[in-house]
């Protein structure tokens, strides 16, 4: 699997689902539990080199001003749906995160951007195509990995000015 084909699955259970992000992750389940196994592991590595991607101090502020406040499995949660949202809208939030602001629909506003589940949903996928145990998931050489957010950490009192459109929008 490569990076488009991952993206058209993406788009797949977005479409299919009318703007619900519990049943996109559903149609989401279902689109990988058609796939091989091999096909399984590298959705959940290319979803998780972007999840990487985008841990950065300026998305978080972004999810911070969205939930008026945001924890870190809150910012787990809002990079899955940021990914859910698909190419285009995941790009143009790491380059510019207030644009998020013209891109969150009311249902995504409605919980914060914020979904659980994306993180595991192809190893569940993978364990139940194979019948093994997530312990058993195939490993891949790792990245090395920071453990702290990329890019320049914010303060609250500044989110204001930092994000103008989502403070517009949800402040």
């Amino acid at each position: 699997m490569d990076i488009k084909t991952f993206w058209k699955l993406i788009d797949e259970a977005r479409q299919t689902s009318e703007g619900d992000a519990e049943q996109q992750l559903e149609k989401l389940t279902e689109l990988l539990d058609g796939l091989s196994a091999e096909e399984i592991v590298d959705f959940h590595y290319i979803f998780y080199s972007l999840f990487h991607k985008s841990y950065t101090w300026p998305l978080w502020g972004a999810a911070y001003v969205i939930g008026g406040g945001c924890s870190d499995d809150a910012f787990d949660y809002f990079r899955g749906w940021l990914i859910s949202r698909g190419e285009k809208v995941f790009t143009t939030a790491l380059e510019e995160p207030d644009q998020l602001a013209s891109m969150i629909n009311d249902g995504d506003e409605e919980i914060d951007c914020q979904v659980e589940g994306w993180q595991s949903v192809a190893a569940d996928a993978w364990c139940r195509k194979t019948g093994q145990k997530d312990s058993a998931f195939p490993a891949r050489p790792s990245e090395n990995l920071s453990h702290d957010p990329a890019g320049e950490r914010w303060q609250e009192e500044d989110l204001d000015h930092l994000y103008p459109m989502l403070n517009q929008r949800f402040i």
